[in-house]
């Protein structure tokens, strides 16, 4: 009788030394324990607050403002009234102005007469397509370009480029300001804001710089 009862304090110590052990946390705060699914989640974040995220601010970058090198961007305009015009050349050339926009084919660029049309959209870009895609000529076209309702850079040079339909500079076109002749620029002395360039080919293009 008296070692029952000299047993009972031993057991009673026993058993709450089983229950506080399996009251603990037997993962440490911070390290990766494994979901049901076998997903790592972490419990922790590091002291500063970082996400992990290397990339960038989110803050815009301005890529236009300052005309830096290296970047090809088309002039931003205010849109202008929908222009489009058709016309027959022949051999002997010709011009076409569409919006204030003029196409100028000398004498023996084409073999045979070929309708043209050009079309000045109504865009914010000062754009000119031209008709009969891929149309080439044997001597140099030109196409004079006006920008009057555009904002340029003070940095930059605007040249007409070659574009793609989703408005990328493909590449850029000769300066053909010293080819103009004397009659031409006599009689459009009001347009001091154009561009002119060398056209080889019928496509898409655009005031750039």
């Amino acid at each position: 009788m008296l070692a029952r009862r000299s047993l009972i304090p031993i057991v009673l110590l026993v058993g709450a030394t089983v229950v506080v052990m399996s009251c603990r946390d037997a993962s440490p705060v911070g390290l990766a324990g494994l979901t049901p699914a076998g997903t790592p989640t972490f419990h922790g974040r590091s002291d500063d607050g970082d996400d992990g995220d290397d990339g960038d601010d989110g803050e815009p970058s301005d890529t236009t403002g300052d005309g830096e090198a290296g970047e090809d961007s088309l002039v931003a305009c205010r849109p202008l009234p929908y222009d489009s015009v058709t016309q027959t050349i022949g051999p002997q050339g010709g011009e076409i102005e569409v919006g204030r926009n003029w196409l100028i084919v000398p004498r023996g660029a084409l073999r045979a007469p070929v309708t043209i049309t050009a079309v000045a959209p109504s865009d914010t870009v000062a754009m000119i397509r031209f008709q009969p895609a891929g149309l080439r000529f044997q001597a140099t076209a030109l196409l004079v370009a006006t920008y009057d309702n555009c904002r340029v850079p003070k940095a930059v040079t605007p040249r007409i480029a070659l574009v793609s339909n989703a408005f990328a500079v493909i590449e850029f076109l000769a300066s053909g300001e010293s080819m103009l002749s004397p009659h031409f620029q006599k009689g459009h002395k009001g347009s001091p804001r154009r561009v002119v360039g060398q056209l080889q080919h019928f496509s898409n293009y655009a005031v750039a710089w």
